[in-house]
């Protein structure tokens, strides 16, 4: 991990997400952030499956100036990204005081990475490679939505 600091990049400003919590998923932005197109364009087309609006940025300066200006409902986040890594990127979004749900999905070992997602600010952790069945659960479970989303 790369550890460079947040306050190297654009602020992103405050925002409380939890009138989105009640919205249909159609009404809802994800943002998935990968530097792997392949790995960006299965994740952003499965959760546009689910319903979902998706925005996608395969650097953590494209992905800060997004979550800045759309404020996304989550995050789904590669922790390896070629400029910041994606612990600092979800650093930058708390030290914004946001509450949106950050999520890495990631080829990292959770026993290894895990425990710094936590201390980081992120809410949950999927293992690529995942079940599609895995990735519904999470959205569900992290945006308040009903159990089955197809």
């Amino acid at each position: 991990m790369q550890g460079k600091c947040c306050t190297d990049f654009k602020t992103v400003t405050n925002s409380n997400s939890d009138y989105k919590s009640c919205l249909h998923p159609s009404e809802l932005l994800v943002l998935v952030v990968d530097s792997n197109i392949d790995n960006l364009e299965l994740t952003s087309r499965l959760i546009s499956y689910y319903g979902f609006q998706v925005m996608t940025a395969t650097n953590s300066q494209t992905a800060l100036e997004i979550f800045q200006e759309y404020q996304p409902a989550m995050v789904l986040v590669e922790l390896m990204l070629p400029d910041v890594d994606g612990l600092d990127f979800g650093r930058c979004v708390r030290a914004s005081a946001n509450s949106a749900p950050i999520i890495a999905l990631t080829s990292l070992p959770s026993h290894l990475f895990y425990e710094q997602t936590l201390r980081a600010g992120f809410n949950g952790y999927i293992e690529k490679p995942f079940e599609f069945e895995t990735l519904e659960h999470v959205l569900t479970r992290c945006l308040n939505l009903p159990p089955s989303l197809s």
